[in-house]
């Protein structure tokens, strides 16, 4: 698997094993398909893209009359793609959760501290501002969803991994099974719940957020 697709270091397969799935299989040959089962598949597609395009401009229930018509089908397609809205709504999530993925890279280990902590948060930041609305719709759904339940399992262990690899000197010297709790702990406070109480909740702008999530995450690194 190319490292700019799930580029989280260690165990990238057991971090997001659908997305490495999907990678593969669309490496596979294209099998010819007739004309309407790919009219079908482009407007899936399209209804997928206008959902997701809805939840970033914070329409958290749009109806499917909107839907429909963002995505240039009617209301009937939209329903004979998707058994209901909340099932078009958690593969929409899915889909854009997935989409987002890549821009979480690898920080380069040999470059100082400080420089490594300005680049996580740099990198969750630039996540969550992009992707902010998709993420919270899927967090509100995901209690009646085992799909995202599993898809934002994979995203949490997907931030353990990066943020073990990238402070590995510094966590080093703490032991099992302390360390594993303390990369939870800064997974949690670099993680989308800390961005969203900083720029959502206490409105802070994102010069400031930043600087808060720095000098938290800092203060939870040994020296």
């Amino acid at each position: 698997m190319s490292k700019s697709v799930l580029p989280w270091g260690e165990d990238v397969n057991v971090a997001w094993k659908g997305a490495a799935e999907t990678e593969a299989s669309a490496a596979k040959p294209k099998a010819r398909i007739d004309g309407r089962v790919a009219r079908s598949q482009r407007t899936r597609a399209a209804v997928l893209d206008a959902l997701i395009a809805l939840l970033d401009e914070g329409q958290f229930k749009p109806p499917a009359k909107v839907i429909a018509e963002r995505s240039g089908v009617s209301t009937r397609s939209v329903f004979q793609h998707f058994p209901d809205l909340e099932t078009l709504l958690i593969a929409a999530v899915e889909l854009g959760v997935n989409r987002f993925a890549p821009s979480v890279q690898p920080i380069a280990a040999d470059l100082p501290l400080k420089a490594r902590i300005s680049a996580l948060v740099e990198q969750r930041f630039c996540l969550f501002e992009r992707a902010g609305n998709v993420y919270w719709a899927g967090q509100i759904a995901t209690p009646i969803s085992a799909t995202l339940k599993a898809t934002f399992a994979h995203v949490e262990y997907a931030f353990r991994v990066q943020v073990g690899v990238t402070f590995k000197r510094e966590l080093a010297g703490i032991r099992k099974p302390k360390r594993d709790q303390r990369i939870a702990l800064i997974a949690a406070v670099t993680g989308f719940h800390h961005w969203y109480a900083l720029r959502r909740v206490e409105a802070l702008d994102p010069r400031a957020a930043k600087g808060a999530m720095t000098e938290i995450l800092a203060a939870m690194l040994p020296e």
